[in-house]
């Protein structure tokens, strides 16, 4: 039990009924959540770290912080750097110690996301970490664009092995109609498209934006082929609403800081133990 790369806690997963959660933290609270919900269920977790929410200094720490948590929980995880934009940024997080990085190099044209993704590759392995990419783009939820244009940017399905073999990563997030926050449209996936792209590779698939997505929607997506969903935003307003309760409930000078962290640390955890019991990650820890 403990801090494993992103590829260990995602193969037993790939192909099967169920799925990993990721997700996303912005402090130590929201990482306490998430790993005691994980020890709760003995279900596998990804703790992801967006480089825009945490500053490259506090790497090292909440790498540590998760490695020593993690043992003393016996939780199956591992800590990745979400939607790495650089070199220099991914170089920074293996050496903080994260098990896993996703290179975005989604918005670039399809040979230059290649040679992108093969650069990290060839460093990250080298150093056993996992690599996660993107090929199709997903995008926010208040984009305004409208449904032609977002289906413009869905993973073209005979791109995909081709893709996967010339960049040997471990991870594909695909694009087949979620977003990123909070939606601004009806989400509607794309399944036979996810199908045609499970059938062309055996690495593990990616669903980013999974928050607001209808239930049944996530679970048709486990069934046809995604193996790890990412989650931020449903976490992000539940505990945010709870607060604005607390807020409006009592006076500044009857809270504490440490109210909030508490809070965030509660909420996270009843999200990520609903977002376990749908994925079908419950009792999966031991498949790791």
């Amino acid at each position: 039990m403990g801090l494993h790369s992103m590829a260990q806690v995602l193969s037993p997963a790939i192909k099967q009924p169920w799925a990993v959660g990721a997700y996303d933290v912005v402090n130590l609270a929201m990482v306490e959540g998430v790993l005691a919900a994980a020890e709760t269920d003995l279900a596998p977790v990804l703790i992801l770290v967006y480089p825009h929410s945490v500053p490259s200094h506090y790497f090292k720490p909440l790498a540590n912080f998760v490695r020593e948590e993690s043992q003393r929980r016996n939780v199956q995880t591992a800590i990745v750097l979400d939607h790495g934009s650089s070199i220099d940024q991914i170089r920074l997080a293996i050496d903080a110690g994260f098990t896993g990085v996703m290179i975005d190099a989604s918005a670039l044209p399809f040979e230059d996301n290649i040679v992108r993704t093969s650069e990290v590759v060839q460093f990250a392995k080298k150093n056993g970490v996992s690599v996660e990419a993107e090929l199709g783009h997903v995008g926010e939820g208040d984009d305004g664009l409208s449904a032609e244009n977002r289906r413009a940017m869905f993973t073209d399905a005979d791109q995909v092995r081709e893709f996967a073999e010339r960049t040997q990563v471990d991870a594909l997030a695909i694009s087949i109609g979620t977003a990123h926050g909070v939606y601004h449209f009806e989400p509607e996936l794309d399944i036979e498209r996810l199908k045609q792209i499970r059938e062309q590779v055996d690495i593990a698939l990616v669903l980013h934006g999974s928050s607001g997505t209808p239930e049944a929607q996530l679970q048709k997506a486990i069934g046809a082929g995604i193996d790890k969903i990412n989650v931020y935003t449903d976490i992000r307003l539940k505990v945010m609403q709870e607060i604005h309760t607390l807020l409006t409930l009592k006076a500044a000078d009857k809270l504490d800081i440490i109210d909030l962290d508490s809070m965030t640390r509660i909420f996270t955890q009843e999200v990520v133990r609903q977002k376990n019991l749908l994925f079908g990650s419950v009792g999966k820890a031991n498949a790791i």
